[in-house]
């Protein structure tokens, strides 16, 4: 395999590509400076020699690639069901390849770049945790840790990104094959549809604990915990212009953003948890944490400010001495 025409090519296009070994790791120390610029020919000619595969720099060119580690995929449709979500017009903007482990790369570009991240993961299973335990527990230098190593580790990831300062190794590197489609520029509102569909399969978020009851001492019952216990969170993102677009019965209310066109699901709203968790980032709401009702109270009918929101809550009839 000719790498070295294959890296020029990349670097005349305003690529930037480096040579991995086969863990796929850099083959060479300084390949930062890369992602700042690409190689000339003369580079290309000296790092490109006998090595064993390459891999396109993210970042640079405004690329990003969404990885699905369909390894990890208990249902075993994910990317099915991710790629319903997503308009054909927009699927066959993008440069598809599948991977080493059996996953896919989504490769393209877009003025919006971001980091690095985490987009769907799901819990460990009990059989993983033990897997995990019993691997650092028949390593010496684990083997005391072993339990607590097993209790954090809680998720699996499914799908993510890599932005700036990332890389994916890509074809024509051994167990990498091109599945259809060229690099091609996305807008910033398709980038969007994207990264929604994909956090919508994410069921590992960050649920912060609610410790305001504790500042208010003469209260029974804190009106910030009554309304996580009997608050209507479906009509209070109704009445903010959160449109339902589907319900799974006893179990979860999807909804739309105010203003968003098109059907697909922003949001969900668990209804056994209590727990609204956002995917999209054309709201207000962190699309990495979970908000419990009390917390979309303070997000909707506050501004954030939970001294206001206590006073409404009251105002409302939340709350026992």
């Amino acid at each position: 395999m000719n790498y070295v025409e294959i890296a020029k090519k990349y670097c005349k296009a305003g690529y930037s590509v480096i040579p991995v070994t086969a863990r796929k790791v850099p083959a060479i120390k300084e390949w930062k400076q890369f992602q700042s610029r690409a190689m000339t020919e003369v580079e290309c000619e000296n790092y490109f020699k006998n090595c064993y595969g390459i891999a396109l720099l993210c970042g640079v060119n405004n690329v990003t690639a969404i990885d699905f580690d369909l390894k990890y995929d208990l249902s075993l449709d994910i990317f099915e069901r991710f790629k319903a979500k997503i308009p054909n017009e927009l699927l066959k903007k993008m440069y598809v390849q599948s991977t080493k482990s059996g996953g896919f790369h989504f490769v393209f570009t877009c003025t919006k770049l971001e980091n690095n991240q985490k987009l769907a993961c799901r819990y460990t299973t009990s059989y993983e945790r033990h897997i995990t335990y019993m691997e650092n527990f028949q390593n010496p230098v684990t083997r005391d840790k072993a339990l607590k190593i097993a209790s954090n580790d809680k998720g699996r990831v499914l799908i993510e990104t890599r932005g700036k300062g990332g890389y994916i190794c890509i074809n024509p590197t051994p167990n990498y094959k091109k599945v259809y489609g060229k690099l091609t520029e996305i807008t910033p509102e398709e980038y969007e549809i994207l990264m929604s569909a994909a956090r919508s399969f994410n069921e590992v978020r960050e649920i912060r604990q609610d410790i305001r009851a504790s500042k208010y001492d003469e209260w029974k019952l804190s009106p910030f915990a009554d309304y996580n216990t009997r608050g209507d969170v479906v009509m209070l993102l109704g009445l903010n212009g959160w449109d339902v677009v589907g319900r799974q019965s006893g179990k979860s209310i999807r909804f739309k953003r105010p203003g968003q066109v098109h059907s697909a699901s922003s949001a969900l709203y668990d209804t056994s948890s209590r727990i609204f968790n956002v995917f999209s980032t054309s709201t207000g709401f962190d699309v990495n944490r979970g908000y419990t009702p009390s917390d979309v109270f303070t997000h909707l009918e506050a501004n954030g400010d939970t001294t206001e929101a206590f006073k409404k809550l009251i105002e409302a009839g939340y709350g026992k001495k």
